[in-house]
Parts: structure tokens; C-alpha cells; sequence
């Protein structure tokens, strides 16, 4: 049999998509934890006794640069095409959004622990469901609530019952909580619009990696200028040169995983692709937890597992919805996974490919 003829095989095509899936976004994830608590000198001195990094911009920023330039690339030499089908004014709201998503949740990571990054940035139903009722946009069945419910449980009762911190890390953690909601919420905002711009202008996944990673680099640059961080990021970086490769590792990784989720929306449903990427994050938060050492008390394993519920309960009710559903996700730079479910409907119009 050719090479060829087995890559079409349904079972290797999966294979192909669990394996690039997980290993891109759980490697992805272990880099970025350690990003914020290694030593980066080289002299490999004693917590809390280094400068730890905290310029959660640079993580967006390389991100941005490495995607832009695949999609472009791709865009130009393979598809032809020159210009995004959407105006001006959409791309800026979902580069905004998408950078206020990434840029928070990396911010975060300077004051509270991986785990509960994580575990919150799973939360993403609950974003959506306040989003919605603020804007006054959106019907939601009682289910989503109760799994919105579940979750917020889960995350309450998580940090409520995580170890006594040392003195003077309360206030921080709170910094970081809030962090993490103010990313969930562009989170929630960016999912209002995806519907408008799909009915609208029914952008490519390329074009929209394009545009989105183009504008939300600049965005971040113009940031990084005015809050005065870069000028603090360059001299960390000279005075830390290792810091390159893992800045480098997470664009390289971030790219790939999406990469691996186009391919896994052109070859499957998009509730196979729920369970992989869910699964995926429950993965790396037990890869974080083995690797780092987090200590996690019963309760907290409970409440991860009330997280976890609630959002299998969801991603199994609105995988029997999403072949009526208009939802077209715009993928971002940091969990792209999570908003590109729905994307099936334009590669089966496009004969199977994905554009």
C-alpha cells in the first residue's frame, strides 16, 4: 500500500490529529509555566532570588510574527490570494480581542500557578454567558447555565482551598485572578462576533489567521511602547539571552497547533474535535501538576473534576447542535482550538479542503 493511500486512512488520519494536537498544545503549555519561573541566567540560583520573567506581550508578540508569516506565506504562494475578504473595522475588534485573550492570560502566569490558569481559561462558557447577557445577545438553554454553575463551582472551590500562600502573595493572586477574567471576557466578546463576520464576509481560516495575527502584532507593539515594557523586555533579554529559545519554542509550537486543528476540522466532526482538544487541556494540567510539582489537595482534585464535568456536559450537548449552528470561530494565537469548532460546514462547501 502507498504512503500515500495509508495517510487517507480514516484511523491514521486521527492519529495524525490526537498526536499533533496534544504534543503541540501540552508542550506548549509546560513551556509557557516555565517561561515564568526559570532562572534564566544560567547561574541557577535559588527561588526568588532571580528576576522572574513577566512580560506576558513578548509571548503574544513572537506568536503573532511566526503565524502572520505562515499565513501569508500560504495565502500568496499556495491559494493566490492578496487581500482579506473582511473591512478594516473587523479585524481590528477580533485582533483586539484575540490579543486581550492571549496578552491577560500570559500576564497571569506572573502571579498565580499554571493549574489554575488553565483550569480557568477552560471556563470559556462562562465568558460567553456573561458576555451575552451584558450585550443582550445570545439565547442559552438551562444547560449551559448549569454547566456555567458546575465550572464556577469547580473554580471557586479550587482556589478557596489551595495551600497558605507566603506572606505577601495574596494581593498578587488576586492581580492574576483578575487577569485571567478580563482575558475570559475577550474571550466571551470575541464569540458574539464571530457570527456577524461569518454571515457577512465568510473569511478563510488563512485569511483570518492572516489579518487576526498581523493587526494583533501591532497592536501588542504599540502596547508593549506605551506601558514602557519593552524597553524592560530588551534588557531582560540581554541580560537573559536564554529567555529566546523558549520565546521562540512557543511560537513555533503555538503555530503548529493550529495548524493541527485546520487539519483535524477538515478530516472529522466537530465534536471529535471537542473531545481531543478538551481532553487535551485535562492533559496538560496533570502534565503540569507531575512535572512541576504542584501540590493539589483532594479537594482541589475534586474540583478539577467538577470543571472538567461541566465542560465535557457541554461540549457533548453543543457538538448535536453545531450542525445547524452559523458559529464560525476565528482562531486566536493562545487556544485556538476552542474557537474553531464549527468551522466544518465552510471545508464540506469547499469540497473537503480546508482554505
Amino acid at each position: 500500500m502507498k504512503a500515500t493511500s495509508i495517510l487517507n486512512l480514516t484511523p491514521v488520519k486521527f492519529v495524525i490529529a490526537v498526536g499533533g494536537i496534544y504534543t503541540s498544545y501540552i508542550y506548549f503549555g509546560l513551556i509557557m509555566e516555565r517561561l515564568f519561573s526559570t532562572d534564566y541566567s544560567g547561574l541557577n540560583r535559588p527561588k526568588g532570588q532571580y528576576e522572574k520573567f513577566s512580560y506576558g506581550f513578548a509571548t503574544s508578540l513572537f506568536q503573532n510574527i511566526f503565524s502572520f508569516i505562515l499565513a501569508a506565506c500560504v495565502n500568496r504562494f499556495y491559494y493566490g490570494v492578496k487581500a482579506s475578504r473582511m473591512d478594516l473595522k473587523s479585524e481590528l475588534v477580533i485582533s483586539s480581542c484575540s490579543f486581550g485573550s492571549v496578552f491577560m492570560a500570559s500576564q497571569a502566569l506572573a502571579y498565580v500557578s499554571f493549574p489554575i490558569q488553565a483550569i480557568m481559561k477552560s471556563s470559556k462558557i462562562i465568558s460567553i454567558l456573561i458576555v451575552s447577557f451584558i450585550l443582550g445577545k445570545g439565547q442559552h438553554t438551562r444547560s449551559q447555565y448549569f454547566c456555567g454553575f458546575i465550572i464556577t463551582a469547580g473554580i471557586v472551590i479550587f482556589n478557596l482551598t489551595e495551600g497558605k500562600s507566603k506572606k505577601g502573595d495574596t494581593d498578587t493572586s488576586f492581580i492574576g485572578i483578575a487577569a485571567i477574567l478580563v482575558s475570559l471576557f475577550c474571550d466571551g466578546y470575541l464569540g458574539t462576533k464571530q457570527g456577524e463576520i461569518k454571515k457577512k464576509f465568510n473569511p478563510s481560516q488563512w485569511d483570518q489567521m492572516e489579518s487576526l495575527n498581523k493587526w494583533a502584532g501591532l497592536i501588542c507593539l504599540t502596547v508593549a511602547n506605551v506601558t514602557f515594557q519593552m524597553g524592560g523586555f530588551i534588557k531582560f533579554v540581554i541580560d537573559n539571552p536564554l529567555v529566546i529559545k523558549d520565546l521562540a519554542l512557543l511560537a513555533v509550537l503555538g503555530t503548529c497547533g493550529q495548524v493541527f486543528i485546520f487539519y483535524t476540522i477538515a478530516n472529522f466532526s466537530p465534536l471529535i474535535l471537542s473531545i481531543v482538544t478538551t481532553t487535551r487541556k485535562f492533559f496538560t494540567v496533570l502534565v503540569s501538576i507531575l512535572m512541576y510539582h504542584h501540590e493539589v489537595n483532594v479537594y482541589q482534585w475534586m474540583a478539577i473534576g467538577l470543571v472538567f464535568a461541566g465542560v465535557f456536559i457541554e461540549m457533548i450537548g453543543g457538538g448535536k447542535k453545531h450542525g445547524k449552528s452559523d458559529h464560525v470561530p476565528l482562531p486566536t494565537t493562545d487556544d485556538v482550538e476552542a474557537k474553531v469548532i464549527g468551522k466544518e460546514e465552510d471545508v464540506t462547501r469547499r469540497g473537503g479542503k480546508a482554505a
